[in-house]
This record gives structure tokens, C-alpha cells and sequence, in this order.
């Protein structure tokens, strides 16, 4: 019982320190989405792409457009496809959480002192006992806890389509994930990661993937 305590803390202390972002992926395949070629990275959203904040999302994109067989275009006009990226957060939502606090329920040394009286007089004694101690739920914390929904959206078009009036999309990328960093910039690489993970996948079908974290938000 008292190893399984001692591990119990262990494995306390050790998620305190790591940690994981857990992401929901799905990809969707359009028509000719094996073809590669020149892309470039723009923001679903035209306000934000002059932004520092998109231009760092943005390269981790293209380097994770490289692995999968893309190659880099300095401008949107001579790209064979354009992958329009979107991100967001939301404002969180709280819940009350119960924490076990563990601790020793019994056992342990015991000290005893006393006096014996008999038909001769009286006599003072001491002495400590041990029992093996146990260990157990002593009592419970509670404590409130906000968790955010953060998402990803990564679309992939063939770029004369988009000339034409009528966008064809090679690939469809959605990724969510919930956790206690109230901050995309926190979790974008490890939820970006996931996205990727298992590239393209089965088109339609989603998946959860763990990734490590350092906790840094």
C-alpha cells in the first residue's frame, strides 16, 4: 500500500511538470489532391495576413507544407495551389473541480504511558508499539478550472480555379482541441503537428492525437 501511495505522487509531481495537447483531426480529399507543386501561404482572413502574429503561423505552415512534398512560392500569382489558413480560440469555459488529497489513515508507532495498581502499590510504565500504516483518501480540495476550445482550419486550392470564379479544394483540414491555455500562439505548433501527424489519413474519418507539451502558454 505504501509503494502504490508513493507511486501516486510520483505520477502527481511528474504531471504537474509535462504535459500533452490532445487534438481532434479531420482531413477531407478532393479531387487530384495527390498532386504537388508550388504553394503559398495565405490567411483565411485578408485583414490579418500583413499581421507578425500570422506571419509566424504561417512559416510553421510552410514547413510542414515541405514534408508532405509541396514546394515553397514567393507570391500567390505563381503558385499552383494556395493554402488559406484560419485559427481561433474561444473565451473558455469554467467547471469546479474536486482533487482526492491523499494521505496516512492509520498505522505507524504509538506511544503509551500509564500506572498499574495492585495490592502492592502502583507502578508507571511506557512504551511504543508499530503497526504497518495504511494509506488512503484523507480528504478532498476543490478548485475551478477553465478549459478552451482552440481550432485550426487549413484549405488547400488549385489557384487557377480560384481565377476562374470557382475554388476546387484538393484538401480540407480541421483540428480542435480543448485545454487549459487560453492563448492559440501557446498550442498552434503541437495542434499544427497533429494535423500532420498521420497525413493525408482516411478522407472524412477523424482521429485524436496526443502531442507533448512543455506547458509553456
Amino acid at each position: 500500500m505504501r509503494k502504490l501511495f508513493i507511486l501516486i505522487l510520483c505520477l502527481t509531481f511528474l504531471s504537474g511538470c509535462m504535459g500533452i495537447v490532445r487534438t481532434t483531426t479531420t482531413t477531407f480529399h478532393g479531387k487530384g489532391h495527390e498532386q504537388r507543386g508550388s504553394i503559398f501561404v495565405a490567411a483565411a482572413d485578408a485583414q490579418v495576413n500583413g499581421s507578425l502574429e500570422f506571419s509566424h503561423y504561417k512559416q510553421l505552415v510552410e514547413e510542414k507544407l515541405i514534408t508532405i512534398g509541396y514546394t515553397l512560392s514567393p507570391t500567390a500569382e505563381k503558385a499552383d495551389f494556395i493554402a488559406l489558413v484560419a485559427y481561433g480560440i474561444d473565451n473558455g469555459k469554467t467547471s469546479i473541480v474536486s482533487t482526492p488529497i491523499f494521505g496516512q489513515t492509520g498505522g505507524g508507532t504509538t506511544y503509551s504511558s500509564g500506572s498499574v495498581y495492585g495490592y502492592g502499590g502502583s507502578a508507571s510504565y511506557s512504551g511504543t508499539s508499530y503497526t504497518m500504516p495504511t494509506y488512503g483518501i484523507v480528504g478532498s480540495s476543490t478548485s475551478s478550472q477553465t478549459e478552451y476550445t482552440r481550432a485550426i482550419a487549413l484549405d488547400i486550392v488549385d489557384a487557377k480555379s480560384i481565377e476562374s470564379g470557382k475554388p476546387e479544394k484538393l484538401y480540407e483540414m480541421r483540428a480542435r482541441s480543448t485545454g487549459s491555455c487560453s492563448s492559440i500562439n501557446g498550442v498552434f505548433d503541437e495542434i499544427l503537428e497533429a494535423m500532420f501527424k498521420s497525413f493525408p489519413g482516411d478522407s472524412g474519418k477523424s482521429q485524436t492525437i496526443e502531442v507533448p507539451w512543455d506547458g509553456s502558454c
